[in-house]
């Protein structure tokens, strides 16, 4: 066999692939949100986290988990109401105090999103067992195509003092 034989061979297979239909797939999702000078981004607070900021000093930390729509339905979920969906993520964050206690909910829309916005108080246990008082900013967004959680959380101490930021960088989410 010679080599003009062989690449025939060899090129003769490819095309009988052709026939195959493809679909197009996306990766990914944008998102923006803006976010305090202070906070600098990083990866070590939560493992599934779209986006995560935090500042030590000031001790205020931001995270922002992203759940698809479509993604959900695939699985044979869907929520009715972005209360619907607080209801079924928020015993996630209470596990870690079952003596949590969240405040009266607020709704509201902006840049087209729904929002669910609420402060939980809990106590946490350091790993040296010490136990602090954390209080979240814990915001829901429904978008068209995707549900947020937008956890924001300091020292109960220190809550007063950023909760201003907290409400701005959970508003401004957007896709």
């Amino acid at each position: 066999m010679n080599l003009k034989q062989l690449l025939l061979l060899t090129v003769i297979p490819t095309f009988s692939y052709s026939q195959t239909k493809f679909v197009e797939q996306k990766a990914g999702h944008i998102i923006y949100m803006s976010v305090p000078d202070y906070m600098v981004k990083t990866t070590s607070l939560n493992d599934v986290a779209l986006m995560q900021y935090m500042n030590k000093i000031k001790e205020a930390y931001v995270v922002v988990i992203e759940d698809a729509k479509e993604d959900l339905e695939a699985e044979g979920t869907k929520y009715s109401s972005l209360k619907e969906f607080h209801d079924s993520v928020i015993e996630s964050l209470k596990s870690e105090d079952p003596k949590a206690q969240e405040s009266k909910p607020i709704e509201f829309q902006q840049n087209g999103n729904k929002f669910y916005q609420t402060d939980l108080y809990a106590t946490l246990q350091t790993e040296d067992r010490k136990e602090i008082k954390v209080t979240y900013l814990v915001t829901y967004v429904e978008s068209k195509t995707h549900y947020y959680q937008v956890l924001c959380w300091t020292l109960t101490s220190s809550y007063k003092d950023l909760v201003g930021d907290f409400k701005q960088i959970a508003s401004t989410i957007r896709d």
